[in-house]
C-alpha cells in the first residue's frame, strides 16, 4: 500500500507541474525578443576599480582693504581746524617737552575747545597738573 500512496503523490505533483500558464506575448516583447536574438550576447566583465586621487588645493583670499583718506575738520566762530593737524601739533609738542620719541607713544587722547584755540592733551594716561596745552 505504501507504494501505491507514493505514486498517486508522484503522478498529483506532476501534472500541477504540467499546467503551468505562459504569459502572453505582446508586439513590444516580441521585438525585445528578435533584438535579443540578433545581438550578440555579451560577457559579464568584472568591473575594474579606478583609484582616483583628488588633491585639494585651497585658494588664498586676499582681501585687499581700500584706505579711505579721511579729512576732519572743527569750524566755530570763522576759524577752521584740522585734526590730522592738530593731532601732528600735540605730537610735536610732546616730544618736545618730555624728549621722548614718537614711538613711545601708547595712548593719545586730544580736547579740542576752539573757544579757545586750544587743544589740551593727555599722552600714555601721564596727566600734568592744568594739563598740557597746544595752541592752534
Amino acid at each position: 500500500m505504501s507504494v501505491r500512496k507514493t505514486t498517486a503523490k508522484t503522478a498529483e505533483t506532476t501534472t500541477k507541474a504540467a499546467v503551468k500558464t505562459t504569459p502572453v506575448k505582446t508586439e513590444e516583447s516580441k521585438t525585445e525578443t528578435a533584438a535579443a536574438k540578433k545581438a550578440p550576447a555579451k560577457k559579464a566583465t568584472p568591473a575594474k576599480k579606478e583609484t582616483t586621487t583628488v588633491k585639494k588645493t585651497t585658494a588664498k583670499k586676499t582681501t585687499e582693504k581700500k584706505e579711505t583718506k579721511e579729512s576732519v575738520f572743527v569750524q566755530f566762530a570763522g576759524s577752521e581746524y584740522s585734526l590730522d593737524d592738530v593731532r601732528a601739533n600735540v605730537k610735536k609738542a610732546w616730544m618736545a617737552e618730555t624728549g621722548k620719541k614718537e614711538s613711545d607713544i601708547k595712548d593719545i587722547q586730544i580736547y579740542v575747545k576752539p573757544e579757545e584755540h586750544a587743544a589740551y592733551y593727555v599722552v600714555n594716561g601721564e596727566f600734568v597738573e592744568g594739563g598740557r596745552k597746544v595752541e592752534l
